[in-house]
């Protein structure tokens, strides 16, 4: 329930105690994005120790970011009202920052430094700068974390344990339920317990061993990753929430438009490939998906034509349900009709996967037996 307004002003808001607080203010977004954000409140902490920062957001989300112990107050924007103007002002000394990056700035350099660019206000530089991701977990959540872990291991009787997350996203991003039904196949050949991880919405794969969709908490999830082996991701939540775990083998399908130096996350001294295969494809039209992605123009010619040739075709208008849609992404423009001759995600095969991660086992075991 969200507290009065008199409660944020008598102990945040107040004139004597303001100039002692930094204000940051994100827009809606998705939950990826957020955790994109959490090293820039590393690096917004450290530039301003003798600060206390005041992150206003939606109440629906404030449990994403309890797991930044660098955001010391949360206001639910609800509560602020005409209130909000008056704190993110500009003055001589920043009071408060809207940290409203556009889609398309936010996705044309890495997301992390986008996030610090932001919300901290300079560009990092990867060579002294933390960019990793880190959860502040309380007791509570260790502690289910252990049982979760050892639940799954008594469930895999000794087998490598192989997480998938068949996320059930934008088209350019997902991957065919038919190739998560032959992976899994594959995987228990080799003799892996295969896990399915991510939300109640994601895709439902028949034949895993066990489905832990929405029986974990984001929070959670990447302490229970530390007894994976693998764990396979597209350019969703899960690809961030999986990045917080250092050590986790991490299988990366990028499928779509981004570059992975995009949208990679950083890990151990801020080595984006460390402990990650990335599985790329050789669409076509890559180059040309990106730059209409990240072009607000190109996007706006591409729907507008899209939406002609729907009607001719059809002889009805476009839902307008489905607008956003097609603004947002543009992978529609050249495999949306043709899905199975353009498709990106259809590349990147099954059977890639698994001889990659045989080679990379053997890999592994030389350099132990070594």
């Amino acid at each position: 329930m969200l507290r009065q307004f008199e409660h944020w002003l008598n102990h945040i808001l107040s004139v004597e105690v303001i100039p002692g607080k930094i204000f940051i203010y994100l827009p809606e977004c998705g939950l990826g994005d957020k955790i994109t954000c959490f090293p820039a409140f590393r690096l917004l902490k450290q530039r301003n120790p003798d600060k206390k920062i005041v992150l206003v957001t939606e109440e629906s989300v404030s449990f994403i970011w309890k797991l930044n112990k660098y955001i010391d107050y949360m206001i639910p924007v609800e509560v602020l009202k005409d209130w909000q103007n008056n704190i993110f002002i500009r003055e001589k000394i920043d009071i408060g920052k809207i940290c409203y990056w556009t889609f398309f700035e936010h996705h044309q350099q890495n997301v992390i430094k986008s996030c610090v660019y932001y919300i901290a206000g300079f560009m990092p530089d990867e060579e002294k700068d933390d960019l990793t991701y880190e959860f502040e977990l309380t007791e509570s959540q260790l502690n289910l974390a252990d049982q979760i872990k050892n639940d799954l291991l008594e469930r895999a009787k000794g087998k490598r344990i192989f997480g998938i997350t068949p996320a059930n996203t934008m088209f350019s991003r997902t991957w065919p339920m038919e190739y998560y039904i032959k992976l899994v196949n594959y995987l228990k050949d080799l003799g892996y317990y295969t896990v399915a991880l991510g939300g109640k919405n994601d895709l439902e794969v028949p034949n895993v061993d066990y489905d832990a969709r929405d029986r974990m908490g984001v929070a959670v999830i990447p302490k229970v990753l530390d007894i994976f082996d693998y764990i396979q991701v597209v350019n969703n939540g899960m690809l961030h929430i999986a990045f917080v775990n250092q050590d986790v083998k991490i299988v990366y399908l990028n499928t779509g438009q981004y570059p992975e130096k995009i949208m990679l996350p950083y890990r151990k001294q801020n080595n984006q490939y460390h402990n990650v295969l990335v599985f790329n494809h050789n669409c076509f039209y890559k180059e040309k998906c990106f730059e209409g992605h990240i072009t607000n123009r190109e996007i706006t010619k591409q729907m507008n034509n899209y939406l002609k040739d729907y009607y001719i075709e059809t002889g009805k208008i476009f839902p307008q349900s489905r607008i956003q849609l097609l603004q947002k992404y543009t992978c529609w423009f050249y495999c949306y009709k043709e899905k199975d001759k353009y498709s990106c995600n259809k590349q990147i095969t099954p059977e890639q996967i698994i001889q990659r991660i045989e080679e990379d086992s053997e890999h592994v075991k030389k350099v132990h037996n070594f």
